[in-house]
């Protein structure tokens, strides 16, 4: 695989892990804060479509315009069993340690942006939707549930009927999710997506990639009293991407890139009503560790690349406050201080390049909750209209919304 394609794929995965922007409504507002529920936990723990605050409802997000956003329609035959559609969502293939707790829980933006499969060549293929399901139940004051997404891409040339080139993609994601009442919601994830290019008459094979991942993710209240409640947070993920080249005359040759994933959080979580109006305080501190080796070629010797991220300390912090029983604020913000080692093996010798630095994020989201019965609308404040305002008062031109959803009950 082209090696600054692989490195530049590799990179995008790892950001993820470390600093992913959150794009989710009320989660968004709150800053990623993965302490308070939301709806969109039903992305990362399916068994929660069968809550009763979740069940038969329709959630949709709104993007930039009418192509960019998704939809979630969850109808449960009954109060104990739920099904849901998931429509326009890319993280229905991929899931890698659920994204960060700086931002956002999950991979699933407002736009799809499905994770492409990348030839040794460079060329790459994104694959598309098919389809993203999930269906819930209760058993007894606990819930099971589960999430299945397919995804696929194929396309073919011909010449006078005989095969001149082809390529294909085809994928899935199977995610089972297991909650104990209250106290805690699990889930384990396990996507697999491959790819392969054909050519000639023979339609013989000249180079196929993908990946596999492998994720186990929780959130657990060790406590909960009234208007207290002291939660933890831990994911883990492992992830392998290869490729190899089937040339017509000498070795194949294959790469492959491996990634292992640790995150866990701890922190309190505060709730309660003054005059009347409710209000939700939360905050915790995390820290994580993510592993990256590469081998660009098996051919070739002191090839090898590594990298290892430490993420310490994180923190977030979040709070929701009605203002009026109609209208709720939301805001959070969150930092980290990531140090980043990697290490590049010389080609033909026994050196090793080695090199280290650090980095640190900071980011707050704002937003506003307009609650109408069994309706509501959720809108996350373009950062240059908190700070700014209007444009005929202080220039920013983004308009006062960066994302909206609305939600009903039925």
């Amino acid at each position: 695989m082209n090696r600054q394609m692989t490195r530049a794929f590799i990179a995008l995965i790892a950001s993820s892990f470390i600093l992913s922007v959150a794009h989710a409504d009320r989660r968004t507002s709150l800053g990623g804060n993965m302490l308070i529920p939301d709806r969109d936990d039903v992305f990362v723990y399916p068994q929660l479509a069968v809550k009763n605050k979740y069940n038969h409802s329709l959630s949709l997000d709104f993007g930039a315009n009418n192509t960019s956003g998704n939809a979630l329609l969850i109808a449960g035959p009954d109060k104990k069993s739920a099904i849901a559609v998931a429509l326009h969502r890319s993280d229905s293939i991929l899931s890698l340690g659920g994204g960060s707790y700086n931002g956002s829980p999950e991979l699933g933006m407002i736009s799809n942006s499905i994770a492409p499969v990348i030839f040794p060549s460079g060329d790459s293929v994104t694959p598309l939707n098919i389809a993203d399901l999930m269906y819930a139940m209760k058993m007894g004051k606990n819930k099971l549930g589960f999430r299945l997404g397919f995804v696929g891409q194929g396309n073919s040339a011909t010449n006078d009927g005989d095969h001149v080139s082809g390529e294909s993609v085809f994928g899935l994601r199977l995610s089972a999710g297991y909650s104990i009442g209250k106290k805690g919601d699990f889930v384990l994830d396990f996507s697999n997506i491959m790819g392969s290019r054909t050519s000639g008459e023979d339609e013989d094979v000249t180079e196929d990639a993908g990946f596999m991942s492998v994720h186990v993710g929780g959130r657990y209240y060790l406590s909960q009293k009234k208007g207290f409640k002291l939660g933890t947070l831990f994911d883990i993920n492992f992830a392998n991407f290869s490729g190899t080249t089937y040339p017509a005359m000498g070795d194949d040759v294959a790469n492959s890139t491996s990634i292992f994933g640790l995150q866990a959080g701890f922190g309190p979580v505060y709730s309660g009503k003054v005059d009347g109006k409710s209000y939700q305080v939360a905050f915790h501190g995390h820290f994580g560790v993510s592993s990256i080796n590469t081998e660009p070629n098996d051919q070739a010797d002191d090839d090898e690349i590594s990298n290892l991220n430490v993420m310490f300390p994180g923190f977030n912090v979040a709070m929701e406050y009605q203002l009026l029983e109609w209208l709720v604020f939301r805001s959070g913000a969150n930092y980290s201080h990531v140090i980043n080692n990697s290490e590049t093996t010389t080609p033909g010798g026994d050196d090793a390049v080695v090199s280290s630095n650090g980095d640190a994020a900071f980011g707050w989201n704002a937003g506003f909750g307009f609650l109408m019965g069994n309706f509501r609308i959720d809108g996350t404040l373009s950062e240059g209209f908190v700070t700014s305002g209007p444009q005929f008062l202080g220039g920013n031109t983004g308009g006062l919304f960066a994302l909206v959803s609305a939600t009903g009950k039925f």
